[in-house]
């Protein structure tokens, strides 16, 4: 038992490293909350915590495998994934001199709430390299001797490691301490990020 639980903490470090890694989620984050508010932000980043939460239920009870053994999954998630991140990075470009409007109202409910968590989650969803990372991280930890309450207790941590650094990041870039700064350089900060997405986006199309 002890040895399983100090895999699980091990497995979890490896995890974390990687979250707080700048990434395609990092990026997103932070754009939207830089440029759009800590609302989205917040949204943004419980959208990409809900990716981590479904790649862990995926691990945990054998499916990631699965999928990823496929016909020609690999090629589909490639293009996929890196033309979805492309276009993400295109549209920060196209944007970045566009003028911020703030928002003088809560109207705005329903589905198009919804529309920062829904990016949030397809961007950890449809990168391949997520794919490729959890697979590889669950193949090393998985075994026959993992209890369900190890299961249960990854799956929940990973979820929440997640959503805590990201909610961390979308809090920080729209705070009253760095928001100005973030929009004094807001056209240069958000046209680097997009290229950063397109670059990314690019690689994972040509392989």
């Amino acid at each position: 038992m002890e040895s399983i639980w100090s895999a699980i903490f091990t497995f979890l470090g490896v995890f974390t490293f990687a979250i707080i890694s700048p990434g395609p989620n990092f990026i997103l984050v932070t754009n939207t909350a830089l440029n759009r508010s800590r609302a989205e932000g917040l949204l943004t980043a419980t959208g990409v915590a809900t990716g981590s939460g479904i790649f862990a239920f995926a691990g945990l009870v054998g499916l990631l495998p699965l999928v990823h053994a496929l016909p020609h999954f690999a090629e589909i998630m490639r293009f996929v994934g890196g033309g979805y991140l492309a276009w993400i990075g295109l549209d920060m470009m196209r944007t970045c001199r566009r003028e911020i409007v703030p928002k003088t109202t809560n109207k705005t409910v329903g589905a198009s709430v919804m529309v920062p968590y829904r990016i949030g989650l397809l961007t950890n969803l449809t990168n391949p390299k997520a794919w490729a990372f959890y697979l590889s991280l669950f193949t090393l930890v998985m075994g026959p001797a993992f209890s369900l309450l190890g299961k249960v207790f990854l799956n929940l941590s990973m979820f929440l490691i997640s959503l805590v650094w990201y909610a961390t990041v979308a809090y920080l870039v729209s705070s009253r301490t760095f928001q100005p700064l973030f929009l004094s350089y807001r056209p240069v900060i958000q046209g680097v990020l997009g290229g950063l997405l397109i670059i990314v986006g690019g690689r994972i199309l040509w392989g």
